[in-house]
């Protein structure tokens, strides 16, 4: 039995088992094998928060649609929760257990027995705080236990036609902020329209860190920096108008977990 043969028997013989269905492709290819393996049509959720984009909740309905799934969209405002707001280190802990927490009483309320979302085998041992949380609120990882690798996720995604596929990553908009600079919807909305407007030029992968009391330092990927620096001006003044009084370009480019980096200094 393979890797995904593995996934499919999972959803065999756990049938009455909640897909946490993001826009992402980890959980797209969860939802796709699990479609394949369950014998009746499975059920899964979605969170809408402030903290994700709205092109995400499109990207999860769109999924759902082709897969033939039984979405159902929760709305909760994660960046309310103090725990979560105050952002310190360990702030993905207390965001999964939230969510956590409406998942399953979801579930409980759908007639559903178990919790899946779409953790992969590079991740387990990562320092993941949502990880952590997941461990203690029985969420079942079926990728990850399958050894299923993000790179084999992309492979499958590709073969399977996913409107995902070659999508970045897009985590939450709580990891612009370093830690401890309090998480605010009015900041989290200046940075969302910020990087909508990236998009628009371009810039897909990219991002806005946000450093107080109102710096904006943009993260894009180095082969496009010649580009940027066509349109600096035109950055600047939209970036400034959204509600950013600086703008400054990382000149390291767009890194995975850069925020994090702030833990290590006393």
């Amino acid at each position: 039995m393979d890797r995904t043969d593995k996934v499919r028997a999972f959803f065999r013989d756990n049938p009455s088992t909640l897909i946490l269905l993001s826009g992402g492709v980890d959980s797209a290819v969860l939802a796709l094998l699990a479609s394949e393996g369950a014998p009746g049509k499975i059920k899964a959720l979605t969170f809408r928060t402030p903290l994700v984009k709205g092109d995400e909740i499109e990207m999860a309905e769109a999924i759902a649609g082709m897969l033939e799934i039984d979405l159902h969209i929760e709305d909760i405002d994660v960046s309310s929760d103090p725990q979560v707001s105050a952002n310190p280190g360990d702030r993905c802990y207390f965001c999964r257990k939230a969510l956590h927490r409406e998942a399953t009483r979801y579930a409980r309320t759908a007639g559903l027995t178990g919790i899946a979302d779409g953790v992969q085998a590079d991740e387990i041992d990562e320092h993941r705080p949502g990880v952590r949380a997941a461990a203690e609120d029985g969420i079942l990882h079926p990728l990850a236990e399958a050894g299923l690798t993000k790179s084999e996720i992309r492979e499958l995604a590709r073969n399977a036609g996913l409107p995902n596929s070659e999508r970045p990553a897009a985590p939450c908009l709580a990891t612009r902020f370093p830690p401890w600079v309090k998480i605010s919807r009015d900041w989290i909305d200046r940075i969302a329209k910020g990087e909508e407007f990236l998009a628009g030029e371009g810039f897909e992968n990219s991002r806005i860190r946000l450093f107080p009391p109102g710096l904006a330092s943009i993260e894009i990927e180095e082969r496009e920096m010649p580009r940027f620096w066509e349109i600096r001006e035109r950055v600047f003044e939209t970036l400034h108008e959204i509600g950013f009084p600086v703008v400054s370009l990382d000149i390291e480019g767009l890194k995975r977990g850069k925020m994090e980096r702030f833990l290590e200094v006393e």
